[in-house]
């Protein structure tokens, strides 16, 4: 297709966009009152080692009023922005240090940017008791990314990640537990890191993964170069949890389910001084069942008769994981840190399907027979990651060194039987054994630098190397010799390679209230598809260039408006490209396309944010060009078989609004609303249907918790999705209610909980396919209504010089 056109097409609209919000910058005041900024670090004193979760208080010098409050990140690290000009001192509340208060700080017209680190002592005095009353928010919306704090969500307790998905803003996840972002694809990333888990099977792993063992999830709709651009609708980064706080800290976590449902984990650090070891492990046992109806009616193009066909299919899994982490860190010095982890999955699973399938035409009953598939799966990964950042003398300038190496293997023996009631026939037995092992390394190196106050630099190298072998082999039965022969139509072997080597840099100013980030991103990838059973590979090479623009126009302290843009890509993963058929249905089947593109997107979205003590409102408004895009295409194979396949599409617009709502009604009411409009229009004029298809759907998902005591809450969420269009049809509305309850005991130290997803049993898929020679619905339910009752227990103990004190925050 003719790229250019397709890049003029897009450049008008973002012309358009960066025109008004250039015009509404310059049109609001610009007088307002100068703002400061303070920043620091804060250290213990006896170890020299920064101190996480401190919390600070800004205060007036002359009348002690409390004007801001900050906690430290990881590193230790706080900053206060927006003070405006006065005089002031910051007091710190640590549990087991004694209080710090500063001296006098000024901010004026000289003094814009304030540095003050901060040493805290050790209390001597033993601490008999410590009731802690601050909770992180759920959510923490900034105008770049939404945070969701996983701890606060009463259903984490007991449910999966791809449950937990659902309640994250802009985040949609279907009943197969396909994860989308805005309606479109996205990256998703465990620790910041891609992992073999997350391709083809990310799913199946996001419904097993334990939410209990996530610290929170980070939504990046426009990220910068520094990320890979992957992912039309941006990043989902699953942040696993990781305790570095001093002494021996943990918590274990148990449920118990409907229909023999159990998980379970145990967490724990132990951090002395320099060195921190950290673990965790957890075992989940599910259960699923699903029913689906699948009716179409098939024309032969030759004789133009019709077919109909009709399955109902009964699946039932059982499948049950495990799940490691093991790590440690060591602090060389203050300057210098290194540290190796490890993290290992595995799943295996059996499914029982039962499927009804049933052949007429005008003639009346073609035939009937019943497809039996007996399967036995396994899938595991195993990671590791080693990492050395050294921090120069100047605050935030550092680089870091990274590497991470996971290896997947995956094995899928599948054993069918075909049950004839008419015509008669005796039984006929197949069998399919699917290999896959999948081998993804990634290299780092990552350079930090505020060259100045109000000047940042970010420059680095990211190389991925992954490789997919997909070994096939199917065999049938031959009654004659009494013994099955290998089937060469459904044996044979893929091997996908993908090396991509990238540099980035990015840039970022600040003038007052203008804020400026550009940052490019080049990457050349080699591709290679080596089809081993026909000896024919297929390279592909190319260099693609992804530049970013971030612009910031902060009009008060608690109002920002924020332009972006990144170009972004969609690139197909093994099973998109391997030529060869799956067969778990013979009468509908699969087909990768080797010549397969990748997508290329053009994001652009346009945000404002407004906040207070209570209330948080984040509208926004975007719109993404997008070319080559990907779409499955059904088409007749022969007069009894479908097959499926995925193609490029000329090109596809869309333009959408949503708004993140967050309030806190007198600390007992929290309600967060997100509902999302978006409007389509799908050009598949190249691969044969003459006219343009448009589309409007929207979403909108519902969360709200009240705390009926200090000890106990209750929560309720939802999301409802409408009807949307694909190019041979359309998906159907679905709607899903969640339930939750928990009572915090033991001096808050552990926590009892109920949670029921699915309360009325509303959760469905349905679609509808029309095209001249073809039409088809299918209708899918699950047992999605699930019911744990569970208990979570939290402790810690932090060493001081001669004494032991509990820290039993939750």
């Amino acid at each position: 297709m003719n790229t250019n056109y397709a890049e003029n097409n897009f450049m008008q609209p973002l012309v358009r966009l960066i025109t008004v919000f250039i015009s509404l910058m310059f049109a609001l005041p610009a007088f307002a009152q100068s703002k400061g900024e303070i920043v620091g670090v804060v250290k213990e004193q006896a170890s020299n080692l920064n101190l996480e979760s401190v919390t600070l208080e800004l205060r007036e010098l002359k009348s002690n009023a409390v004007i801001k409050k900050e906690v430290t990140d990881q590193k230790g690290n706080y900053r206060f922005t927006g003070v405006a000009d006065g005089s002031y001192y910051i007091q710190t509340s640590f549990v087991g240090y004694q209080v710090f208060k500063s001296a006098a700080l000024i901010v004026d017209q000289s003094h814009q940017k304030l540095a003050l680190n901060i040493t805290l002592k050790n209390d001597t005095k033993i601490l008999k008791e410590v009731e802690v009353t601050a909770k992180k928010q759920l959510y923490s919306n900034s105008i770049d990314r939404k945070v969701y704090n996983v701890d606060q969500d009463v259903m984490a307790k007991s449910g999966s990640a791809s449950e937990v998905l659902q309640n994250v803003p802009l985040v949609q996840v279907d009943i197969d537990g396909n994860v989308s972002l805005r309606n479109s694809s996205a990256m998703i990333l465990i620790n910041g890191k891609l992992s073999p888990i997350m391709g083809k099977n990310a799913a199946a792993a996001l419904q097993q993964l334990p939410a209990n063992s996530i610290a929170r999830i980070e939504v990046i709709t426009n990220p910068s170069a520094k990320y890979k651009p992957d992912g039309t609708g941006g990043i989902i980064n699953i942040v696993l949890k990781k305790n570095s706080k001093n002494g021996l800290n943990g918590g274990v976590t148990a449920n118990i389910g409907n229909q023999e449902r159990y998980n379970t984990s145990i967490n724990l650090n132990y951090k002395p001084g320099k060195v921190n070891l950290f673990g965790s492990y957890s075992i989940k046992q599910d259960y699923r069942l699903r029913q689906t109806t699948n009716n179409r009616t098939q024309v032969d193009p030759t004789s133009r008769t019709s077919s109909y066909y009709q399955d109902e299919i009964s699946a039932s899994s059982r499948p049950f994981s495990n799940t490691a982490t093991l790590g440690l860190e060591y602090a060389i010095d203050d300057k210098n840190t290194i540290g190796i982890s490890g993290n290992y999955y595995f799943r295996n699973m059996h499914k029982n399907d039962l499927t009804l399938k049933m052949v007429s035409n005008s003639n009346g009953l073609v035939s009937d027979y019943q497809r039996i598939r007996k399967n036995y799966e396994y899938e595991r990964e195993a990671d590791a990651t080693f990492f050395f950042e050294h921090n120069f003398k100047k605050e935030d300038h550092k680089i870091r060194l990274e590497f991470n190496a996971a290896h997947s293997p995956e094995v899928e023996d599948n054993r069918y039987t075909n049950v004839y009631k008419f015509p008669s026939n005796v039984n006929q037995l197949d069998n399919t054994i699917i290999k896959q092992i999948a081998d993804n390394q990634q290299l780092t190196l990552a350079y930090e630098n505020p060259i100045s106050e109000n000047t940042k630099l970010e420059l680095g190298y990211d190389g991925q190397y992954s490789r997919h072998d997909m070994d096939f082999f199917g065999e049938a039965y031959d009654d004659g010799q009494q013994r099955f022969i290998t089937d060469q139509a459904k044996t044979n072997r893929f091997i996908y390679n993908e090396n991509i080597h990238a540099i980035y840099g990015t840039i970022e100013q600040s003038w007052k209230k203008f804020g400026l980030m550009l940052g490019l991103r080049g990457e050349y990838a080699d591709l290679n598809s080596h089809l081993i059973t026909t000896d024919v590979t297929i390279p592909n090479h190319y260099f693609k260039v992804y530049p970013t623009l971030h612009l910031s126009y902060k009009l008060t302290d608690s109002r920002q408006l924020q332009l972006n843009y990144s170009r972004r890509v969609r690139r197909p993963e093994g099973d998109d490209l391997n030529p060869f058929a799956e067969y778990a249905d013979p009468t509908n089947i699969r087909v990768g396309n080797p010549y397969l593109l990748p997508e290329i997107i053009h994001s652009v979205e346009l945000g404002y944010q407004w906040k207070n003590d209570n209330f948080s409102i984040l509208p926004g408004i975007y719109y993404r060009y997008k070319y080559n895009g990907f779409t499955s295409i059904t088409t007749p194979l022969n007069s009894t078989t479908l097959i499926t396949t995925q193609q490029n599409l000329a090109n596809d617009q869309a333009i959408g609004a949503d708004v993140v709502f967050s309030a806190n009604l007198n600390d007992k009411v929290n309600i967060n609303f997100t509902p999302n409009a978006f409007y389509s229009q799908i050009d598949a004029s190249n691969l044969g249907y003459s006219s343009k298809r448009n589309t409007f759907t929207w979403s909108a998902n519902f969360n709200s918790s009240y705390t009926v005591s200090k000890s106990t809450v209750v929560q309720v969420n939802s999301n409802y999705k409408s009807a949307r269009l694909t190019p041979q049809g359309k998906y159907l509305p679905s709607f899903v209610l969640n339930f939750g309850a928990r009572h915090e005991i033991l001096k808050k130290k552990g926590s009892i909980y109920l949670t029921v997803s699915d309360v009325f049993k509303t959760q469905r898929q349905e679609a509808e396919l029309s095209s001249p020679m073809l039409t088809q619905h299918v209708f899918t339910r699950s047992n999605s209504r699930i019911a744990y009752i569970g208990m979570s227990y939290n402790f810690g103990i932090v060493k001081k010089k001669k004494d032991l004190t509990f820290d039993n925050t939750l």
